[in-house]
């Protein structure tokens, strides 16, 4: 008889490859991004001819800086070996390794994992480098990603050393490159020697996606992580429509991820847009009691009429329509005299201001001007019981 781990570890699941809901996952394609690798492809083309070039990705969290950088570099890589040239890559996290010494022993460990961990000035270690490099007739492509903790902990030395790793005049010479990745302006870091180094057209600053880039990325990961047809089409939509508030495609993919795992946890073979407003809820609530108490009667009754509409619906959004229809009918339970379509409109507006619903234009195909609602926080049943709640 199995136990009960055994039971859930062997259950049917709505996800196929994990790997892809992952930050770390790198997909062969990346969505809205081909021009910002092109910039990169121009900035670094002199590689190919043994040139050293530096730069810097900077922009928001998920905006793809990380993962434009890993997909240009190994590309690069691969370019360079049929050409017959090696070109070593090496990605640091300077949030994991914030000193000088720490930094460039993670370098080194790439090309001895034995490299004793203390001992070595920093020059020294620069000079076992640069002898590895030698050893291999290699050049190395070097990305410090979130380089800003590395400057704040340490300054610019290891920065401006590495800059100018191949100035000694030696017989075999070795091209060292580096990316520098931050969410933040870094160049106010940079000394006047430093920031020489680094040409200001060698800059690519990524935007937050929109909305519609948003709704790509993840139609892209539910095809690459998800069984065939276990994501509602609806779904998708709210996805994009929550994230694009932080135009963040990690934010993006991690409720993705959640709302498949509450699925799987219901042991229900699809992603509905209840399970998306579950992991917002888990991953970003703006619901609160307070909040809620500071409405008035008939806002509740809105939010409360909406919340009934989409529970019973099993829908990611009603339409104005439908909500203010529903809002009557509540009217009714509660004794209450329906307001106005006037006044109906303005508690719409009032509850979108305090961050409870989404209003979206219904889009082509729609007659008239109805619009969209949806409630992207908090799923519909447990906003319904925290309403009736204070309505009681």
């Amino acid at each position: 008889m199995r136990s009960i781990i055994e039971d859930e570890l062997m259950s049917s699941t709505v996800i196929k490859n994990p790997n892809a809901l992952d930050f770390d996952y790198v997909p062969d394609e990346l969505i809205h991004r081909d021009e910002q690798q092109k910039m990169l492809a121009q900035m670094f083309k002199p590689l190919l001819s043994n040139v050293s070039q530096n730069a810097i990705i900077k922009g928001p969290v998920g905006t793809g800086k990380t993962l434009i950088a890993k997909k240009f570099c190994s590309t690069l890589v691969n370019i360079a070996r049929k050409q017959g040239k090696t070109i070593e890559y090496v990605h640091i996290n300077c949030r994991k390794r914030s000193t000088d010494s720490m930094a460039l022993l993670g370098v080194i460990n790439h090309f001895d994992q034995r490299f004793p961990d203390r001992g070595f000035s920093l020059q020294e270690m620069l000079q076992v480098l640069k002898k590895q490099l030698v050893k291999r007739n290699a050049q190395l492509l070097l990305v410090l990603d979130e380089a800003d903790a590395l400057l704040k902990k340490s300054g610019t030395n290891l920065i401006y050393n590495l800059t100018r790793f191949s100035d000694e005049k030696v017989l075999e010479k070795t091209p060292l490159s580096l990316i520098l990745i931050s969410q933040k302006d870094i160049l106010p870091f940079f000394d006047v020697a430093s920031i020489s180094t680094f040409k200001r057209n060698n800059i690519l600053k990524l935007d937050k996606y929109t909305r519609d880039e948003l709704y790509d990325i993840v139609l892209q990961r539910v095809n690459l992580a998800f069984h065939n047809a276990t994501v509602d089409p609806e779904s998708i939509e709210l996805l994009a429509d929550i994230s694009s508030e932080w135009g963040d495609a990690r934010f993006a993919i991690e409720l993705l991820w959640k709302s498949g795992i509450a699925a799987d946890n219901q042991h229900i073979q699809n992603v509905k847009p209840e399970h998306v407003r579950a992991a917002k809820a888990e991953t970003y609530s703006v619901v609160t009691e307070t909040k809620l108490k500071n409405l008035e009667k008939h806002q509740l009754l809105t939010l409360y009429a909406i919340a009934k509409r989409l529970k019973k619906d099993e829908t990611a959004y009603v339409n104005t329509g439908d909500a203010e229809k529903t809002y009557m009918l509540t009217c009714e339970e509660y004794n209450e005299k329906p307001r106005t379509h006037t006044m109906f409109w303005s508690y719409l507006k009032d509850i979108e201001g305090a961050g409870f619903i989404n209003i979206k234009p219904s889009g082509k195909g729609t007659l008239g001007t109805t619009q969209l609602i949806s409630l992207p926080d908090i799923p519909a049943e447990i906003m319904i019981d925290k309403v009736k709640e204070i309505l009681k």
